[in-house]
């Protein structure tokens, strides 16, 4: 043994004295710099790109042979542009292991590499042709060696990629990446940081990567443990925006196969004035080509935004077949809970999904929803309801069912939309009854307020423009229909949208007594447009009225025609650009802000003047109407032509026990004045009614003169025309009084001249 021991040992020394004179001879007689130009050739002959290695290559033999090349610089294919450059690239093999063949790089050291990638508009990349495969040629794999990596370092790299169809581009600077050894089963560690910027979408992000690695290249088999990634910046419209993703992967590309445990994802971000919050969380994901099973997750997201602070749990179970490739879960639910102020916020959405991606269908069966929400108009909204729902992304195509209740009312909802890109919405709704005033925003500006009767400042105007995208189609029926404070039953109507027009024909409802139908378009034109034609019959124009403008200056059962249209960019000047016609045929009603008998009484003086009676100054001429005031019709007919908001009617009639009225003027309604004269005359066959003032005026017609706003119509007798008109009256009186006397006085003459 100690012989055997000693001639080892020589023999080893005599190992390490020819490896050190090898050394030796190759340091004094090889120069790789010898071997540049030929390198840089070959590259431009084979990939017609030019390489540049400005200074010398360095080589190291102990404890490990490699070579130093600096900076080094190649260019585009067929270009002097740069494609990439490092500022220096070292790499080094440990010597020992060459010797059986096994190549094990000791340190590969990358600085200041800089990247630009680009992919064109035809799919083509400018790094194409340095990943393609030489033509012609058939060369076979060497024999399987070890490759070994002790340890790789890239610092300070930047990178640019330029996406030309896309219009997008991305940047990654100081990126940072050092890991530990790189071999088949070897335990290691990877540490990864990097600025990520960006646009279409807009990234400002940091990254920071950790994670324990053990790598098998012959059997492709890569693990990550404890694997920690961490996102933080702004992105989007997200200004900030923190996530990390935490957890265990076994990955097994070549077979396909992967097993994920402790996975969690968490996220915080803040957009204006909402803060947001997620979590995922899946315990266990084991996924093959045949099968995959999420045996339970979990996915949380919390949003705050002014009193709004309500937190949405997703939670279920999932598993499905990657050839098919199908996903499945029996109940995927959905639990909300929290408060907007003092409003409570819970509810409850659970389905079942079947996910063929295959055929691109999607089915939700079993929907159901039991939910309470804020209602913008105040309180809550509640919804009960069941149904199911598909959604086709081949037809690119939704559709749902759901029948149920709608805060208390019951609802049934037949619903779609085709082309997701445009959408087009189809509906069928019933309901027992909708009350949309109480699902609107409260404060907003009343239809009739005006400019200067707003006293938050400038009227605001109409905003349209969600029509202009809008295509709808669908029907509405409603037991009962309270809109803009106009309540209806039996509603019918169809809808239908385009092109930035929404024409809603028939409309078909019970209303204030009596029945409406007609139609109604809407244009999102600059600026807007109305049209509608409205036949109301048997309406109490009164109740109606007061419900849609605060005011009833009329009461009346009746009929009520309208031809209208109006254009304007806010409510006051689509008043002013009104124009059309109206018509109204009433009974048993009143027109409110004078009381036209109570004038005429007045006018009792001024009638005696007439008669040569003494002036008397106890009776007024002229005053302003109160909405206290009236004058009481029987019937009422007349029409109206509009013309920019203002109607002119000639042909007014009324009548009541004690009066006969005609008229003729202006409604301004753009600026709510009137500019009318009413002349009221006493029936002749009064028979003791409406007292001893009315009885002296009778066959009496008394003009009156309306003018100014509708809250304070003022009013004015026009004694001129009436005194005047009373004299002609006498006038005639007298004359036929003297023509009976010289009737009576020549048949008194002839019957003396005759004898008879």
């Amino acid at each position: 043994m100690p012989k055997v021991l000693k001639y080892s040992l020589i023999a080893a020394g005599v190992i390490v004295v020819l490896l050190i004179v090898g050394v030796a001879i190759i340091v004094a007689t090889f120069n790789p710099n010898d071997y540049k130009p030929l390198i840089i050739k070959l590259v431009q002959d084979k990939k017609q790109r030019t390489l540049t290695i400005p200074g010398e290559i360095k080589l190291t033999f102990f404890p490990s042979i490699g070579a130093d090349l600096g900076k080094v610089t190649i260019s585009e294919h067929k270009s002097s542009a740069v494609f990439a450059s490092v500022e220096r690239a070292k790499v080094s093999l440990a010597l020992m292991p060459m010797f059986a063949k096994q190549f094990v790089v000791d340190r590969v050291v990358i600085d200041g590499l800089v990247a630009n990638i680009r992919v064109a508009k035809d799919g083509s990349a400018n790094f194409d042709d340095l990943t393609s495969k030489e033509p012609g040629s058939n060369a076979q794999p060497a024999q399987q060696a070890r490759l070994d990596i002790a340890s790789v370092a890239i610092t300070n790299a930047n990178l640019s990629y330029i996406d030309e169809a896309a219009k997008r581009k991305l940047r990654i600077a100081n990126l940072n990446l050092s890991t530990g050894p790189l071999g088949n089963g070897k335990k290691s560690n990877i540490d990864l940081s990097a600025d990520i910027a960006g646009d279409n979408p807009k990234l400002a992000l940091k990254l920071k990567l950790k994670s324990d690695l053990r790598i098998d290249l012959e059997q492709q088999h890569f693990v990550l443990n404890k694997f920690n990634a961490a996102l933080s910046g702004a992105a989007i419209d997200f200004s900030s925006l923190n996530l990390t993703i935490a957890g265990n992967a076994d990955l097994k590309p070549a077979a396909k196969q992967a097993s994920i445990s402790d996975l969690a994802v968490n996220g915080e971000a803040k957009r204006g004035a909402q803060n947001m919050q997620i979590k995922f969380l899946a315990p266990s994901f084991e996924g093959s080509p045949k099968a995959i099973k999420m045996a339970a997750l979990t996915l949380e997201a919390t949003l705050k935004q002014g009193t709004l602070d309500a937190t949405a749990r997703l939670s279920g179970a999932l598993d499905g077949d990657l050839e098919t490739p199908l996903f499945r879960s029996s109940k995927l639910s959905l639990d909300i809970q929290g408060k907007d102020g003092d409003l409570a916020i819970k509810g409850n959405v659970s389905t079942a999904l079947n996910a063929n991606l295959k055929s691109q269908l999607i089915e939700l069966a079993g929907l159901s929803a039991d939910v309470v929400l804020p209602n913008p108009g105040g309180g809550a909204l509640a919804l009960n309801a069941k149904g199911n729902a598909s959604v086709n992304l081949a037809k690119e195509a939704v559709q749902l069912a759901l029948a149920g209740k709608l805060d208390g009312s019951a609802l049934n909802i037949r619903a779609g939309l085709n082309d997701f890109a445009k959408p087009a919405y189809n509906f069928d709704v019933s309901i027992d009854n909708l009350d949309l005033d109480r699902y609107t925003a409260k404060g907003s500006t009343p239809p009739t307020a005006s400019a200067n009767a707003n006293a938050n400042g400038p009227e605001k105007p109409l905003d349209l423009s969600a029509l202009k995208t809008l295509i709808a189609r669908g029907k509405l029926q409603a037991g009962a229909l309270k809109v803009a404070n106009l309540r209806a039953t039996n509603v019918k109507l169809e809808l239908v949208a385009g092109g930035g027009r929404v024409d809603i024909s028939p409309i078909a409802a019970n209303m204030y007594g009596g029945s409406v139908a007609g139609n109604l378009s809407v244009v999102a034109s600059n600026p807007p447009r109305i049209a509608m034609q409205q036949t109301l019959r048997n309406v109490n124009v009164g109740a109606l009225l007061k419900d849609s403008i605060g005011k009833d200056p009329i009461e009346g059962q009746g009929n009520v025609m309208l031809n209208i249209t109006a254009s304007g960019a806010t409510v006051t000047q689509m008043k002013k650009g009104l124009n059309g016609s109206a018509t109204l045929d009433l009974k048993n009603g009143a027109v409110k802000g004078i009381n036209l008998a109570a004038t005429v009484r007045s006018a009792k003086s001024m009638f005696g003047m007439a008669q040569g009676a003494a002036p008397s100054n106890a009776a007024p001429k002229q005053g302003t109407g109160s909405a206290e005031e009236k004058t009481d019709f029987s019937e009422l007919t007349g029409s109206f032509k509009i013309v920019n908001g203002v109607a002119r009617n000639d042909d007014l009639s009324a009548k009541s026990p004690l009066l006969r009225l005609t008229g003729n003027g202006d409604i301004d309604i753009g600026e709510s004045r009137i500019d009318y004269t009413a002349k009221a005359t006493v029936v002749a066959s009064l028979q003791g009614q409406g007292g001893p003032e009315m009885q002296a005026m009778q066959g009496v017609t008394v003009p009156v003169k309306l003018s100014g706003p509708f809250s304070a119509i003022g009013w004015k007798v026009d004694v001129g025309s009436m005194v005047g008109d009373v004299a002609k009256q006498k006038f005639e009186v007298q004359k036929d009084k003297l023509k009976d006397q010289l009737k009576d006085k020549l048949n008194e003459q002839l019957k003396g001249l005759f004898g008879k």
